[in-house]
């Protein structure tokens, strides 16, 4: 495009798409990923990767993906979509996955593809993965039903593992699980960007598009750090608006006033209530120089629970019933049956916007009687009035 030709770059730096070249391993990153990779190789039940919206978590998903060798893994990635994550569903497209060519109409029947492909891929030496990306919009019975995979296994060994991939909602839709709480093995959550790991993401990010460095000088980056709260995403959107606010002024540099525009634009200039809520609970949310043994160190992706206790409990829900694929299968047969590396950079502190408090709406003053509206209104019409008396009367 046209304004990308100005700045000299080859493609988009900052675009949000799922594309693997331009991959940033942060510490943050770096160490969920170990984390992760360390249930999976270990056949770890169920694995669990959230964090904040905007963090990554499907390019980083996709990274794992790509990084299970074919030879030990048969690695399988389901995307869930709100409204068509039913488990049968779900089954099926995992079925095809693992090579069943016409997976089965009926719970029983898919099931038992499942297993029987499971079951090959043991006997083949290598582990089955599924990772499900989006967990969250999944219902507590498909959580249910799916968790029930983790009980299938083959010559007294579990046949597969899990990764579910969400939003911090996934893991307190776990916690509320009775049947798949126990399950859980491993508990990753993705912590946002510190000033210096923010600062290399972009530069890595303007490094594969060939961009120079001085089109991000230091005074922008720090405005894009103060906006972008550490969000991969969000610091995408933010540095990709301001690159095009800095063409229109026929600048070949960004400068702040080209981020606040981009603020601005966006909704954020006063201060975006979901990004401040996230980073006001997170340790990148504080000064980047914690005082010594407290908190958490930047990078890190230990799950936390929030410093700040949630404004009201949510209800407690009744969970399923334990679903128990082992009698859906019934007995098996004889067989029994898959960067960018820069120098160190100076520590810059901010001072974070604080969110503009929330100020009580008045209430709303009481509707009038309907007999004080009627005589607002001047009365009735004076035979309507006589006859309402009559009838009173009578």
């Amino acid at each position: 495009m046209e304004h990308l030709q100005h700045f000299g770059l080859s493609q988009d730096p900052f675009s949000n798409e799922s594309d693997l070249r331009l991959y940033f391993d942060s510490p943050s990153h770096r160490d969920a990923q170990r984390r992760v990779e360390r249930g999976l190789r270990q056949h770890k039940g169920l694995t669990l990767l959230t964090g904040e919206g905007g963090m990554g978590k499907t390019l980083l998903a996709r990274r794992m993906l790509d990084g299970l060798e074919e030879e030990i893994f048969e690695a399988t990635l389901l995307v869930m979509l709100p409204g068509a994550a039913d488990a049968m569903g779900i089954f099926q497209r995992f079925a095809r996955q693992l090579g069943a060519d016409e997976p089965a109409r009926d719970r029983a029947g898919v099931l038992s593809q499942i297993f029987e492909r499971l079951a090959i891929v043991r006997e083949d030496g290598r582990h089955a993965v599924l990772i499900v990306d989006d967990a969250q919009v999944m219902s507590p019975q498909v959580f249910a039903e799916l968790g029930g995979l983790l009980s299938l296994e083959y010559e007294d060994r579990r046949l597969m593992s899990m990764l579910f991939v969400g939003s911090p909602e996934l893991d307190r839709q776990i916690r509320g699980d009775a049947s798949l709480f126990p399950r859980v093995d491993v508990r990753v959550r993705i912590q946002p960007l510190d000033l210096r790991s923010a600062t290399a993401y972009l530069m890595h990010r303007l490094s594969v598009a060939r961009g120079r460095p001085e089109l991000i000088p230091a005074a922008t980056m720090e405005a894009l750090y103060k906006f972008g709260r550490g969000r991969p995403r969000l610091l995408n959107t933010l540095a990709d608006n301001a690159l095009f606010e800095a063409y229109l002024a026929g600048r070949h540099a960004i400068d702040p006033g080209d981020v606040e525009r981009a603020a601005a634009d966006l909704g954020i200039l006063g201060g975006d209530p979901e990004v401040h809520t996230a980073h006001a609970s997170s340790p990148a949310g504080r000064s980047s120089h914690p005082a010594s043994g407290a908190g958490m160190p930047l990078g890190s992706s230990r799950f936390e629970a929030p410093a700040a206790p949630m404004r009201s409990e949510p209800r407690a829900t009744r969970a399923p019933e334990p679903f128990d694929l082992l009698d859906e299968l019934g007995p098996a047969d004889e067989s029994g049956v898959r960067g960018f590396d820069v120098d160190a950079l100076d520590e810059i502190d901010l001072d974070l916007l604080a969110p503009e408090p929330v100020r009580a709406k008045p209430a709303p003053a009481p509707a009038p009687a309907p007999a004080a509206a009627a005589s607002a209104a001047g009365g009735l019409v004076p035979e309507l009035d006589g006859l309402f008396v009559e009838l009173i009367e009578e």
